[in-house]
């Protein structure tokens, strides 16, 4: 790449900076205005393809300005108008334009775009060897009976493309791959964890990706963040973009399956299922908690939030447009006076080099006659002696510093010939120890049989977790017999236990209840709250929770009571049920009022409708 090309890339890429900034805070405001998904998709897609364009306008303009400069700069020069100015240019440390310097001054910017850029292009590469790894050897053909059911599916969507319908191991969720020959990819978590008309949803979703050809949208908008990663503009938009893609797929899903609290549903309970490759179409490929909100109807951003984001919008706009007013108007006389191979001065020949004429002898000059001298200046009076400065007080922190490490070698009495506690420290491994370090391990009463005696369990723990450790009187049996207990904690996690007062009996009784938390889960446990007592009281109630469950139960204050009361206003929940119920503050006196209204035949999600629409 030349390097008249490479400056015209290096311009190029600073005037997009402010172009991108002027053409996202366009489509942002554009988003903030219009109401649909749809329409602000469309918006962002044109706002990615307008940033293209400019671009490409741009690279155009300022090559063609720089052919132009050339052409002009091969034109045959004037006869020089003297033979002082052919001396000077043709001088060898005459000096050059201060534009010279600029040539390579920005260089820099292309070459890191080109490393960039070829840093995301094996992202890209590698995105799509897993997708082509994924096409030929983890798919697994579904049932012919299932496969119709999806193919209705996608006729009364209006889908007339052949669509595989495959299962893989590899994914956690439903996603769709493929831009000519499209397959929609089910983990078997999906097939068993959800409901027959919550899969329906689910399939419908990715059916919409298909119909509005969104794989290669997305494969459009990978092209962009790598050619434009530098720019966070870029990136914004791009998320955006696949936000309201997802809601657009999820108002086909409810269109054509309807159930909107069951769609909800599905997608909260494939949150945490999160690993998809990324140039797939996932469910869950937006946040999912702002999805469900907007189908259950619930507003997430006022009319104020709009009109601040309208006004912040504007203000970006503005400053990106005098940005870009001064950068052109720094771009152009660098452009003009940036010198090319033709605008170099050609050295003469020799045989074309005139002949200066001798310079005539300079005449001398009569002598100056002598200045007179200069009267003697008085001497300067001496200045007075300097008062001595005072004398700088120890900061109080070394002050103090000082006089704990005095106590320290008062209170230590050592025979000649005994290891000083620094010595005692380094025979275990603990060396480069500061003052401050010494002093608290001193303090503590971390010894050097209390390092060998941890590390003897396995654990290496550092200074400040020795510390910790210390203080929070973790000692080696405590250590064995967490681990007879079934766990196997590092130094932080045995911290945070014994800070928690997680006993080796408390992990014991839960063992004996069938339960195999990790040692997350049952800090998580003892900071809950959540007793053996309080487990078997929830069984006899045939409640039979996991780790999970019995932690949400606690925070929501699911009491035997509470369910016991649910059951007998009608409504038999299972755990999941009886923690979204909580949630949503659905109470027996809510269930009576409903019915006192007469709706009949209510189920969760029909209760749940009605608390959002808090219609009494």
């Amino acid at each position: 790449m030349t390097t008249e090309l490479m400056h015209t890339l290096a311009w190029s890429l600073l005037h997009f900076v402010w172009q991108g900034a002027a053409i996202t805070a366009v489509a942002a405001a554009f988003m903030l205005v219009l109401r649909t998904p749809a329409s602000r998709y469309l918006a962002g897609i044109g706002a990615l393809v307008l940033m293209l364009a400019s671009f490409a306008v741009t690279f155009s303009l300022i090559g063609n300005s720089s052919e132009a400069s050339d052409y002009s700069a091969a034109l045959p020069a004037a006869p020089l108008a003297s033979q002082e100015a052919y001396a000077f240019s043709a001088h060898p440390f005459a000096d050059k334009p201060a534009a010279v310097a600029s040539e390579t001054d920005f260089l820099w910017v292309a070459r890191g775009w080109l490393v960039g850029v070829c840093l995301f292009a094996l992202r890209l590469a590698f995105g799509l060897l897993v997708l082509e790894h994924l096409r030929r050897r983890n798919l697994v053909p579904l049932p012919s009976s299932m496969v119709e059911q999806f193919r209705a599916l996608q006729q009364r969507i209006g889908i007339r493309r052949a669509i595989r319908y495959c299962e893989c191991h590899l994914l956690r969720v439903p996603a769709v791959i493929g831009i000519f020959r499209p397959i929609v990819l089910l983990p078997m978590r999906a097939l068993t964890g959800l409901t027959e008309q919550q899969l329906e949803a689910v399939i419908a979703h990715e059916l919409g990706h298909i119909k509005r050809f969104d794989v290669a949208v997305n494969f459009f908008q990978v092209i962009t963040e790598t050619l434009f990663f530098f720019h966070p503009a870029v990136w914004w938009l791009n998320k955006r973009i696949r936000a309201d893609r997802e809601d657009c797929c999820d108002d086909v899903a409810v269109a054509a399956c309807g159930g909107t609290v069951g769609y909800a549903r599905a997608l909260a309970t494939m949150e945490g299922w999160r690993d998809v490759p990324s140039f797939a179409m996932a469910i869950n490929g937006s946040p999912v908690a702002a999805r469900v909100a907007r189908l259950l109807g619930v507003s997430q951003h006022g009319s104020g939030n709009r009109a601040a984001g309208v006004v912040t919008a504007s203000l970006v706009l503005a400053t990106a447009l005098a940005a870009g007013a001064i950068s052109i108007g720094v771009a152009n006389p660098a452009m003009a006076q940036t010198p090319t191979a033709a605008e170099a001065p050609a050295e003469p020949s020799v045989a074309a080099t005139p002949t200066v004429p001798a310079i005539p002898a300079v005449a001398a000059e009569p002598a100056r006659p002598a200045k007179p001298a200069r009267e003697a200046k008085p001497p300067r009076e001496p200045k007075p002696p300097r008062e001595p400065k005072p004398v700088r007080e120890p900061k109080p922190e070394r002050q103090q510093l000082q006089i704990v490490r005095e106590q320290r070698i008062e209170r230590t009495e050592r025979r000649p010939g005994d290891p000083s506690f620094i010595d005692e420290m380094k025979s275990v491994g603990l060396e480069d120890l500061d003052v401050e370090q010494l002093v608290a391990l001193k303090n503590q009463g971390v010894t050097p049989e209390y390092v060998r005696d941890i590390r003897s369990t396995g654990l290496t723990p550092d200074v400040n977790l020795l510390l910790a450790m210390r203080v929070q009187d973790i000692t080696p049996a405590y250590v064995r017999e967490m681990r007879a207990a079934g766990f196997n904690p590092d130094a932080s996690e045995l911290i945070a236990m014994k800070v928690q007062d997680v006993t080796p009996q408390y992990a014991k009784e839960l063992r004996a209840l069938g339960y195999n938390p990790s040692a997350q889960e049952i800090i998580a446990l003892k900071v809950q709250d959540v007793t053996p007592d309080y487990v078997k009281a929830m069984r006899a109630k045939g409640m039979d929770a996991d780790v999970g469950e019995l932690i949400a139960m606690k925070v929501q204050d699911i009491t035997p009571e509470y369910r016991k009361a649910m059951e007998a206003a009608g409504f038999k929940l299972n755990v999941s049920e009886l923690i979204q119920a909580k949630v949503m503050d659905i109470t027996p006196e809510f269930v009576a009022q409903a019915s006192a209204h007469g709706f009949k035949n209510l189920d969760i999600g029909k209760l749940i409708q009605l608390k959002n629409a808090d219609i009494f």
